[in-house]
């Protein structure tokens, strides 16, 4: 008896689609839904579903199908309900189980984001897009482990993702490993070399080995690829100051400023070269500038003015 108790169970945790037969109409108004789904037409998309729904209720594809639909369009709520739909009537649906995942991630529910990734993984161990979100889920709540192994894993199956790399190396840059963190970056710009954030990547880890003439090699790469990235220049001044190298470094911040005027930290680092180089009245004007865009910073290192 108890055997057989236990084979029931077991039956029940998993749950199969119901066969919709190849010619049911249903069919064809999913594979619409999902051709004007993959255009952008939304409202077309969500109508043909509805009709596949409507004429085979049971259809989990169709309902996991409404529920992408619904997820573009901000309706989380109708979403969800879709997405549950979809596991209740075929558990084994990873990407379901993924899409919950991204609900809960939205709501910053870590916890649910983390047992809904890790469903997915557990019906799909290659999904790469449920390792990498639970990889940040892990980050977020500060279990730098956890994230790494998951990003690990995502490298693994997929060697050629450049986000995975990307993320990976910045996870490794925390942890204190640079020199890995260096190797993945250079991965991924083997992979795309036209990837302006990965040369800031790269050029940040050698900026934290003090190999200083390599950062900056590496951010220019970077602004030959984008030339309107404000990190890059103000990371470039962090440099230029630290090799005391001053009116580099004020063109730098200059830069940062010009491409986003409420870059708190360039002000305030602009000021700090403008006092380096006796000019007080300029190193005001920036710091002032700067806790007027973020009251919280408090330059406490620098003598009061």
């Amino acid at each position: 008896m108890l055997i057989l108790l236990g084979c029931m169970l077991l039956v029940s945790c998993s749950i199969r689609p119901k066969e919709i037969p190849s010619d049911s109409p249903a069919r064809y108004h999913n594979r619409m839904g999902l051709a004007f789904f993959e255009q952008g037409y939304s409202k077309r998309a969500m109508a043909e579903f509805s009709k596949a729904i409507q004429l085979e209720p049971g259809y989990a594809e169709a309902h996991f199908n409404l529920g992408r639909v619904y997820y573009r369009k901000g309706m989380i709520n109708a979403a969800m309900i879709q997405f549950e739909k979809t596991i209740d009537l075929d558990s084994t649906h990873a990407d379901a189980h993924y899409h919950i995942g991204l609900i809960h991630h939205g709501r910053r529910n870590l916890k649910a984001a983390v047992k809904s990734y890790q469903s997915a993984i557990k019906k799909d161990p290659d999904h790469i897009q449920a390792h990498f979100n639970l990889a940040v889920a892990h980050e977020t709540s500060g279990d730098m482990e956890g994230a790494l192994s998951e990003l690990r894993k995502c490298v693994d199956i997929n060697p050629l993702s450049v986000t995975a790399r990307n993320r990976l190396g910045l996870v490794l840059e925390k942890m204190g490993s640079l020199e890995e963190a260096i190797h993945h970056y250079q991965m991924a710009l083997q992979v795309d070399s036209n990837r302006a954030e990965t040369y800031n990547f790269l050029g940040s880890a050698y900026f934290k080995m003090e190999r200083l003439d390599e950062a900056l090699s590496a951010w220019e790469k970077a602004l030959e690829i984008n030339p309107n990235y404000p990190e890059v220049f103000f990371n470039m001044g962090l440099v230029h100051m630290k090799m005391k190298k001053l009116d580099q470094a004020i063109a730098a911040f200059k830069g940062a400023i010009a491409l986003n005027p409420d870059f708190a930290l360039a002000h305030l680092n602009l000021g700090k070269v403008y006092y380096m180089k006796n000019m007080k009245k300029e190193a005001d004007r920036e710091w002032n500038r700067a806790r007027q865009i973020d009251p919280r910073l408090r330059p406490r290192e620098l003598p009061e003015s």
